[in-house]
């Protein structure tokens, strides 16, 4: 599991769409999750560009995604 330092779990990869912080999701409360795609480590791999073969070579084991 890959948490932000906002306490936001991040899921990369499938242009963003299963991340909690791609800006589109709610707390518990029920109040928006601020987006948190500008600063994170991991946006390339939600990118559209991003080839999904990389994910066979990522050295990050707590990616969802990752091959390893």
């Amino acid at each position: 599991m890959i948490v932000d330092i906002t306490g936001v779990e991040l899921t990369p990869g499938n242009c963003g769409i299963d991340c909690l912080g791609n800006g589109g999701h709610t707390d518990t409360e029920g109040n928006i999750v601020e987006c948190c795609c500008d600063e994170c480590d991991y946006l390339m791999c939600c990118l559209e560009s991003h080839d999904d073969r990389e994910c066979k070579k990522c050295i990050y084991e707590d990616c969802p995604r990752s091959k390893k």
